[in-house]
């Protein structure tokens, strides 16, 4: 087996790892800013009155903008964990790795444009309608499409995590990584998405930390 070696790097590839912590802390900041409207299971007046103020939903409008910022700078990170796995020897695992990473962020982003969109349609509409049903649907379905695209994020850590555990480089982020793609096939269940907020900022340190890897 050949053997692994990290270089030392200051370019991208390196700094793509930032890209998972930062994605981990402002879609933090995205969910306290979302979850401060009414849950959609409360009395519909409740929600009419929320929703019907412009200043709740540019605050809605406002938490949108830091998830997608999230979810942009995951996309760089997808990329870095692309060029560490091939380099760890595996063509096959890194393509798992951007198809994988791909969904996840394809389908999280659609998560909170179809949130955006239904829960802000008042301000397109005639004498500012609120649809308490609606925005119970949008909180539903965005909630389904995210936890649809762990499927997505779990082939990316499973593959992510087979090439470590082969090349014998920090083999417990391997298993670690075992553990937390078995949550994000059930991020349905919401708390096994903590599995993976975590292994994304370990994941995101440990590429910084590396900077270059190479099979020599």
């Amino acid at each position: 087996m050949d053997s692994v070696t990290v270089a030392p790097n200051r370019g991208l590839e390196r700094w793509g790892g930032l890209g998972a912590i930062l994605y981990v802390v402002l879609f933090i900041g995205h969910y306290v800013l979302f979850r401060r409207a009414p849950d959609t299971s409360s009395a519909p007046a409740k929600i009419i009155a929320w929703y019907s103020d412009s200043g709740n939903r540019h605050q809605i409008a406002f938490s949108w903008i830091v998830a997608g910022l999230g979810l942009f700078f995951l996309i760089w990170f997808v990329a870095a964990l692309r060029e560490t796995v091939l380099a760890l020897g595996g063509s096959f695992l890194a393509t798992v790795v951007a198809i994988g990473g791909a969904v996840y962020t394809t389908l999280a982003l659609s998560d909170i444009a179809i949130s955006l969109g239904i829960r802000t349609m008042s301000d397109d509409t005639y004498r500012h309608t609120v649809y308490p049903e609606l925005i119970h649907a949008a909180d539903d379905a965005g909630y389904v499409l995210h936890a649809t695209g762990g499927a997505g994020a779990a082939a990316m850590i499973f593959a992510a995590s087979i090439a470590l555990i082969r090349a014998r480089k920090s083999a417990w982020l391997g298993w670690f990584g075992m553990l937390a793609g078995l949550g994000a096939l059930f991020s349905i269940a919401f708390f096994p998405q903590l599995l993976l907020a975590l292994w994304l900022l370990v994941a995101g340190a440990v590429l910084l930390s590396w900077g270059r890897v190479r099979t020599v």
